[in-house]
């Protein structure tokens, strides 16, 4: 037992190298593979076992380990996800770009003890294969295998708070406490899948406001997300460039045309006004704009720097202060 201790150590100590250069390989991989599904993540961290923890760990399963290779976390990755349904998006990506050890995996979100949420991350075991294996700058990690645990940001919570009690397993909670713990864990359920429901109906909410812009029905109600389609609506946009090209002025967008901060602002001006609805905003910012226009081109050369928020916000920023 001791040699095979000292032999995995050994076999550790020379591969140590390649486990690094295999960490930094997967967390870039995995970062731009979430970037370019646009899958927002709120963080991915890696670390390496060092030598105490895995001696450790041979130790706990009482030596049951006979090489390094068989110990399959030295390498692992964490990804805290906001939404639940990214975690299961995010385990299908891997399984496409990687080789899935489905043995060694586990999917402890199947549980059926409530008391247990704080477990519930999913873990792959996974190797670099297809084309990533055949690379030659992944040569001397390409058979080493890896972990990863996807998980909520809520999970994650739960699972740092409840370690931080220090209990080792069920059986060492007390009672009362066990059953305050299942009580949280069902409202922590609760609340990812409510947060689910938010972004479910968002999305929905967002697809009706953009078909009554569609459909030229803008009664909609002011909000952050009415703001957004009226600042990409031809109406507005043909309105602004119209205005312009009259006077040969050319628009620049530094970076984009949106401006995201701006939104919230226009928002606050709108209740302050008392402008309750897209059509109303519309209204009022096509009446108001000229009065604003011709201060603006004295300022300007022939060209012009904007955000689609800039020409509305002046006018509710003027506005507003015409008020008082």
């Amino acid at each position: 037992m001791e040699k095979n201790l000292k032999e995995i150590l050994s076999q550790f100590d020379s591969t140590k190298n390649n486990y690094e250069r295999l960490l930094e390989y997967i967390e870039a991989t995995i970062k731009s593979l979430m970037e370019n599904e646009k899958i927002q993540i709120h963080e991915i961290k890696g670390r390496i076992k060092d030598r105490e923890s895995l001696s450790k760990k041979i130790e706990t399963k009482d030596y049951k380990y006979s090489s390094l290779s068989e110990i399959t976390d030295i390498c692992g990755i964490r990804i805290i996800t906001y939404f639940s349904d990214d975690v299961d998006k995010i385990a299908s990506l891997l399984e496409e770009e990687f080789d899935l050890d489905q043995d060694n995996s586990i999917d402890k979100r199947k549980t059926q003890d409530p008391t247990k949420f704080g477990y519930v991350s999913l873990h792959y075991i996974l190797k670099l294969g297809g084309s990533r294996a055949g690379l030659t700058e992944n040569i001397n990690y390409k058979e080493l295998k890896f972990e990863v645990q996807i998980r909520t940001i809520l999970q994650h919570a739960w699972a740092e708070i409840e370690h931080d009690f220090g209990y080792k397993s069920d059986q060492d909670v007390p009672e009362k406490i066990r059953r305050r713990f299942s009580r949280l864990a069902g409202l922590i359920e609760l609340a990812d899948d409510e947060f689910m429901e938010i972004k479910r109906y968002e999305k929905e909410y967002t697809n009706r406001v953009e078909e009554g812009f569609k459909e030229n029905s803008k009664s909609i109600k002011i909000d952050s997300i009415s703001i957004s389609a009226l600042l990409e609506s031809e109406s507005y946009i043909n309105f602004i460039e119209e205005n312009y090209d009259q006077h040969n002025i050319e628009i620049r967008y530094p970076g984009g045309k949106f401006k995201d901060d701006r939104i919230s602002k226009i928002v606050n001006y709108c209740e302050q006004l008392g402008i309750k609805t897209i059509d109303e905003l519309e209204s009022k910012f096509k009446s108001e704009f000229p009065n604003y226009f011709s201060r603006w081109i004295e300022e300007k050369n022939n060209y012009f720097y904007t955000w689609n928020t800039t020409p509305l916000l002046e006018v509710l920023y003027n506005l507003n202060n015409s008020t008082r």
